[in-house]
């Protein structure tokens, strides 16, 4: 089961753009956290221990305010649109004892039989919902893939699940495939003989010259022959 990262708060006292702005200005980040029924309380969250909390990838995470512990579920980041550092993020208060729905990741484990043969293993699902209570949060969820052979599928209902977590995902969905791999058609290239071109052009422009220098030697002749019948 996942240990949750602490995060450090202070309860923010200032509200508007002018207070988030000093507040970021102190290396903190601006911070709400929600709870059904109760007005919600604006904190401030250490910057460099929550970006480490986050990296971890969970989505829930253990805070002191006012001197009692409670978890925090994160229910909405937002990031500045030219340096991507979050510049506030919303929380939403949930009690130990009380389950929770969540998306939590899909990896596959073991080394299929169809891959072995030459197949893809291809993953349509990355995540899913489940339903528990917040100790009970798995990191990720396994979903065995070593005897997947060729052209077959597992679904949410092949996931591992631990016990006391609620699959609310539909069970018929696929989550791995092995597919055979895609064949590369080779299309004929016609190839051109440049050579026969290239005779044929030279011969038509043989044969052009040809009947243009013919004509020119008539007309020399004649005046020749002319002149020696004068004489």
């Amino acid at each position: 089961m996942s240990k949750f990262e602490k995060l450090n708060v202070d309860i923010r006292k200032e509200h508007g753009t002018s207070a988030a702005r000093r507040t970021r200005l102190q290396n903190k980040v601006p911070a709400v956290v929600y709870h059904s029924g109760v007005e919600a309380t604006a904190l401030s969250v250490d910057k460099i221990s929550l970006n480490k909390a986050l990296r971890t990838g969970q989505m829930i995470f253990e805070v002191n305010v006012e001197d009692k512990n409670q978890f925090v579920l994160v229910k909405e980041i937002q990031y500045h649109p030219v340096t991507d550092e979050i510049i506030h993020i919303d929380f939403q208060k949930v009690k130990e004892d009380e389950k929770i729905s969540l998306d939590v990741s899909v990896r596959s484990i073991g080394d299929s039989l169809g891959v072995k043969l030459g197949g893809l293993l291809v993953q349509m699902l990355n995540s899913v919902t489940i339903k528990c209570k917040p100790a009970e949060i798995p990191e990720f969820l396994e979903i065995d893939v070593t005897e997947m052979e060729m052209n077959t599928n597992l679904f949410v209902k092949d996931i591992t699940l631990p016990s006391d977590v609620e699959m609310i995902t539909a069970d018929d969905i696929a989550v791995v495939s092995v597919q055979e791999p895609k064949q590369e058609v080779e299309e004929d290239v016609e190839v051109v003989d440049d050579v026969d071109v290239e005779t044929e052009d030279s011969d038509s422009d043989d044969t052009s010259e040809n009947s243009d220098e013919e004509p020119s030697e008539e007309s020399a002749e004649g005046p020749s022959e002319e002149s020696g019948d004068k004489g």
